[in-house]
């Protein structure tokens, strides 16, 4: 009896081994703190060194939350997207590309969980989707990168004119819109507005503009001098300069874009609770932080980005674009953009 004692003894210690090992497999990963692990997941077109800093910095405040994510230009973003869509379910739980016209279509779709963030707080509403499925995480504005030193003086453009100059002919370049959404939007705007339209673009062309499917690699070749100038990002330009490359950066005395780049979380995410934690915390004082120390401008009112223009100064500027007509004619707009470039 003694020996089936013991064999009892350790069937049962065996028994409760494996319902304890089942128990833990069958839900969350559990951290040593005896904390559940959750996990989320960005999919996003900002820098590789822009998600990870913020990474770094959600994880250090978040320690039982793993926070991965995907970074590509925004068309490829949208296109990794379409793809995971049709094959059955999208792995992002949160979106946050440079081209808001995406986020409509997201809307219509039906693709969005709608969420209130309390950490917006004291963030104008202009800047949130009235039904709270998206909003604006970061200020995005364009302007003219040009080498210091081939452009200098009186030659540093300040408007979109005078990159038709003669002196800038097939040494001006700008990104492929069908690869960046903030260039899209740009586009966009100049198209629309009487001013320029179409026959800016020709003109372009016939000065000899190169295209580039990256919005670093305008900046990056006009500060190896590949270029004299370019059509660039502020916070791209502001990097490369903060790292001694011969370049410089100035907004267009008229006619600035302004692009709102928001974040979103998708509908069926499976890591609610971690989605809702990452969108606060890029919202929150401490996220955009993460973004002033990366050169860009936040969308929170009380931080502001040393050496940028004005938020409202560049608002009183802006290059205006009707998102519901971009919408509307996006692949007829990229067609005739390929039919004047490529």
């Amino acid at each position: 009896m003694q020996k089936n004692g013991k064999v009892l003894i350790v069937v049962s210690l065996l028994v409760v081994l494996a319902s304890g090992f089942v128990f833990a497999g069958g839900g969350a990963e559990t951290a040593s703190s005896g904390e559940t692990k959750q996990k989320v997941m960005l999919y996003s077109s900002l820098k590789d060194s822009q998600l990870a800093a913020i990474k770094e910095g959600f994880m250090k405040k978040y320690p039982n939350i793993t926070m991965d994510y995907y970074t590509a230009g925004t068309g490829n973003v949208m296109t990794k997207l379409a793809t995971e869509q049709q094959a059955g379910g999208i792995s992002a739980d949160i979106i946050w590309v440079g081209d808001p016209t995406n986020y409509i279509d997201f809307k219509e779709q039906g693709l969005l969980m709608p969420y209130d963030s309390p950490a917006a707080a004291s963030i104008p509403d202009k800047f949130k989707d009235p039904d709270r499925l998206y909003m604006s995480a970061r200020l995005i504005m364009l302007g003219f990168v040009y080498n210091t030193n081939l452009v200098k003086g009186n030659s540093i453009p300040k408007t979109w004119e005078d990159l038709l100059k003669p002196e800038f002919k097939d040494y001006v370049a700008m990104t492929d819109p069908t690869t960046s959404g903030t260039t899209l939007f740009t586009v966009a705007g100049l198209v629309q507005n009487p001013r320029y339209g179409w026959s800016y673009f020709e003109k372009l062309k016939a000065n000899g503009v190169k295209l580039e499917n990256g919005s670093s690699g305008v900046v990056n070749k006009a500060a190896a001098g590949e270029y004299k100038v370019s059509i660039g990002v502020d916070y791209i330009a502001r990097t490369v300069m903060a790292q001694g490359a011969t370049i410089g950066f100035v907004y267009p005395d008229n006619d600035i874009p302004i692009i709102e780049s928001p974040i979103a979380i998708i509908k069926n995410t499976k890591n609610v609770e971690a989605a809702k934690k990452l969108y606060d915390y890029i919202i929150s004082e401490d996220g955009q932080s993460v973004l002033l120390e990366e050169y860009t401008m936040p969308i929170n009112p009380n931080m502001k980005l040393e050496n940028a223009i004005d938020v409202n100064v560049a608002e009183a500027k802006m290059l205006t674009v009707d998102p519901v007509v971009l919408v509307r004619d996006k692949l007829s707009m990229l067609e005739k953009f390929d039919s004047i470039f490529k």
